[in-house]
């Protein structure tokens, strides 16, 4: 249920095992946090005490794009 390291067949296999409900990706979701959440708690997620296996940023508000 990871991206490091995987290939396209590692995700076609994963995405057909949830489509089969041989796998909940919500029981893999150990940590929630809103984007702008993120800087204060990225290093605490680091941390082998936290064990994160999965940490899903939601984004509840559209993002403003600034240019520079």
């Amino acid at each position: 249920m990871s991206s490091r390291n995987a290939t396209r067949a590692d995700f076609e296999q994963v995405i057909r095992a949830i489509k089969e409900k041989l796998v909940d990706p919500q029981k893999y979701i150990t940590h929630r946090m809103q984007l702008s959440e993120v800087k204060q708690l990225f290093e605490g997620l680091l941390l082998p005490e936290s064990k994160v296996i999965k940490a899903m940023i939601e984004v509840n508000q559209p993002v403003q794009m600034t240019s520079q």
